[in-house]
């Protein structure tokens, strides 16, 4: 093995560092633009609704002028799709985040759930333009919308999953059909969102995810798991979580 020479005299590089390529300002300037667009869509299309709203309403809404907006988005569907698509590439890339940055996958599920929960929650006020999304993917002839809504699940079945499957290998669930598990589990997160917003988000979000978790683990839990949780699920179950949030909103009205 050759040993390095040091009788080799240093020399200084002369050429100028390496610059890290960055967005010019023209570029920072237009996307600027589009965030303030996104944001005016966001609060016409939560007052009127997708098929309501004109895109002259939105171009009042970001005080600019109708020519502006069409240079950003051709269509109002285009639009639409892209105010869904900055949320749910915030939520993806949230949930890869949380997924990566645990490694038990007890911890990881307790991870994915308080990111789903806070998702919904910082979205609430928009909640219908979430619902109207699904219902115009549905009617829509333009596919791209359903395919996304599909993506997006695909991705989190598939999180899900890989936390189902180590569970299950630790012997901490009985064994169960993943893929069937996962679908339900997503379409169950759906619903406590649904009827957390048709009850006028009259109770703790985070208290009805827990409480179906704890569902999930009262049939699911073997009884290696089931000894270190049993007490505290059993307390979960017990109480529920309307109680708990009917209590709160007590005190707060007694406070004031």
């Amino acid at each position: 093995m050759r040993s390095a020479n040091f009788a080799t005299p240093f020399k200084p590089r002369t050429e100028a560092p390496m610059k890290l390529p960055h967005r010019s300002t023209t570029e920072e300037a237009r996307e600027a633009k589009r965030l303030l667009l996104l944001h005016a869509a966001i609060t016409v299309f939560s007052q009127k609704g997708f098929h309501e709203t004109k895109m002259q309403d939105i171009a009042d809404e970001a005080g600019v002028g109708k020519g502006t907006l069409y240079e950003y988005f051709e269509t109002k569907e285009d639009l639409f799709f892209a105010v869904y698509e900055s949320w749910i590439y915030e939520y993806e890339m949230d949930m890869e985040r949380q997924a990566a940055a645990h490694l038990d996958p007890v911890s990881k599920a307790s991870a994915l759930i308080d990111t789903t929960v806070a998702f919904y929650e910082k979205h609430a006020s928009h909640a219908a333009i979430l619902l109207e999304f699904w219902a115009h993917a549905i009617r829509s002839q333009n596919h791209k919308f359903l395919d996304r809504i599909r993506q997006m699940k695909a991705r989190l079945a598939e999180l899900g999953g890989k936390v189902t499957e180590e569970l299950i290998r630790l012997k901490l669930f009985v064994d169960v059909d993943v893929e069937s598990f996962t679908r339900l589990e997503l379409a169950m997160s759906d619903g406590v969102f649904l009827q957390w917003i048709l009850d006028g988000q009259s109770y703790s979000l985070r208290d009805a995810y827990k409480f179906r978790q704890s569902l999930i683990g009262a049939g699911l839990m073997t009884n290696t798991l089931r000894k270190g949780v049993s007490p505290k699920t059993a307390r979960r179950l017990k109480q529920g979580f309307l109680r708990k949030a009917s209590s709160t909103h007590e005190k707060k009205s007694k406070s004031s």
